[in-house]
């Protein structure tokens, strides 16, 4: 398993149509992570939620959305130009999210498991199978417990 977040960042003005409003309306949709949000909501994610304090997304799977993968695909790729850098994270969200998770890592070391590795450059955690911690383990299971609070942004 790999320990991965992708968060889209930014923040702007939440949109009523962020897919394009009225055909009268005065101002064009605006970009951003609400504008992105209320998009997926137009164009079938229902559920799929607004930004976070901070402006954030966090990504969630197409079973937590109640959507199947190719409903959420489509909507993504409708509404992909309304995320900031095109959905993709800047620099310094990448720096961010790779403090984050190494703040996360060493909690975890911290608390019983060794060998948790740090971050890679983009954040990213190799842990699981095929790796030297096993996150089924008890000692795993009560880091994770204890350094969990170390993942919020």
């Amino acid at each position: 398993m790999r320990f991965a977040a992708l968060v889209l960042g930014g923040t702007l003005v939440l949109l009523a149509a962020a897919c394009g409003g009225s055909p009268t309306s005065a101002a064009p949709p605006a970009s951003g992570v609400a504008a992105f949000s209320s998009c997926m909501r137009s164009h079938g994610v229902p559920t799929f939620p607004g930004p976070a304090p901070g402006g954030l997304l966090p990504k969630r799977t197409p079973q937590q959305l109640g959507v199947s993968s190719a409903e959420l695909d489509a909507a993504d790729r409708a509404c992909i130009h309304f995320a900031p850098n095109a959905g993709k994270p800047s620099a310094a969200q990448v720096a961010a999210y790779r403090t984050t998770m190494l703040r996360y890592a060493r909690c975890v070391r911290s608390h019983g498991v060794p060998k948790m590795p740090d971050p890679d450059n983009r954040g990213h955690l190799d842990v699981g199978p095929g790796s030297d911690v096993d996150v089924n383990s008890p000692q795993f299971e009560a880091a994770y417990n204890a350094c969990r609070k170390d993942l919020s942004p």
